[in-house]
């Protein structure tokens, strides 16, 4: 009973745990790290940094944000994998994961917290703002990946958010396995999915809004896509997610590209014509952006399904 009291009183030392996976990222995580550490809430919490950069980012971290709990690993790490070490290490009831590319409205952490304690949900998840407004291709890659996301989209009941911006009950974390560690991207929505699938649910909530320092530049935003849509295929092979008849009938996967656009649109115009008409304007690089990513999902369903590793996985 006194061990049990003394588990409980642990977790309540620190009741929020942000963290921020890095890789690269010293471009990025001042501004980030900054937003952060600037949150106007009464809620206690403590930032984990989970890096494994070639680059400065970890003496950034190290020397100008003394209060940050560094976790610097010597192999580059997949961030679902360095999001699960952060979450194992510590024992506080809410995991906030926020990429080193978003910056966090100051009001972020405690509409977060605030969502949580109305509802018993595993995860509440917020927006993501476009953070290259005068950037073609970043708009581009930002729809392709967040369309669903923008603040301008109702709250609701979903299947999934973007890791770039969710607070997960750690119970949550811990009950359905975490990420799969081997997986680059797509593993949110895996784990998101296995969640849903449960009978969990997940919040998204637009006002609780971070801004994404999207990609720039058409050959890296489109190549992305490539990887994304080899993960995509993925995950889906592991966890049956929907859109598994791509899977068995491949052939369908020449039509993604004009489902994508069609979709995207539909959205758009019901939710925000301001970004509706700039869509317009980038339309025939989305269908290019959709039809590398329909090309990479084809590469992952014909490549041999990858082996589950465990949590320890590294590239």
């Amino acid at each position: 009973m006194l061990a049990a009291m003394a588990s409980a009183e642990a977790r309540t030392e620190v009741p929020v745990t942000v963290i921020v996976p890095c890789y690269n990222s010293e471009r990025t995580i001042r501004d980030c790290l900054n937003a952060i550490l600037g949150q106007r809430t009464d809620v206690r919490y403590e930032v984990v940094v989970v890096d494994s950069s070639s680059d400065r980012t970890p003496q950034i971290v190290e020397n100008e944000f003394k209060s940050v709990r560094l976790i610097h690993l010597e192999r580059r790490t997949y961030a679902g994998a360095a999001r699960n070490i952060g979450a194992r290490s510590t024992t506080a009831g809410f995991c906030l994961m926020i990429d080193s590319d978003c910056v966090a409205r100051p009001d972020l952490l405690d509409r977060m917290i605030a969502r949580h304690k109305e509802g018993e949900y595993a995860a509440v998840g917020g927006s993501l703002a476009n953070g290259t407004p005068k950037s073609l291709s970043g708009l581009t890659g930002y729809l392709l990946e967040f369309k669903e996301f923008i603040p301008s989209a109702p709250m609701r009941i979903v299947n999934s958010v973007p890791t770039a911006n969710v607070a997960y009950r750690k119970e949550a974390l811990e009950k359905y396995g975490y990420f799969d560690d081997d997986m680059w991207l797509s593993e949110d929505i895996l784990f998101n999915w296995k969640m849903h699938n449960s009978g969990e649910r997940i919040l998204f909530d637009p006002a609780i809004e971070a801004t994404h320092l999207n990609r720039t530049g058409w050959k890296e935003v489109l190549s992305y896509q490539i990887s994304l849509g080899a993960c995509s295929a993925e995950a889906r092979r592991r966890g049956a997610l929907p859109g598994d008849v791509l899977l068995r009938h491949p052939i369908l996967i020449t039509l993604m590209p004009f489902v994508r656009l069609f979709r995207a649109a539909s959205w758009l115009v019901r939710l925000d014509l301001k970004t509706f008409l700039m869509f317009l304007l980038i339309s025939p690089m989305y269908l290019l952006g959709s039809g590398l990513w329909s090309f990479g999902f084809f590469k992952g369903v014909k490549r041999p399904p990858i082996p589950a590793a465990s949590s320890k996985a590294h590239v």
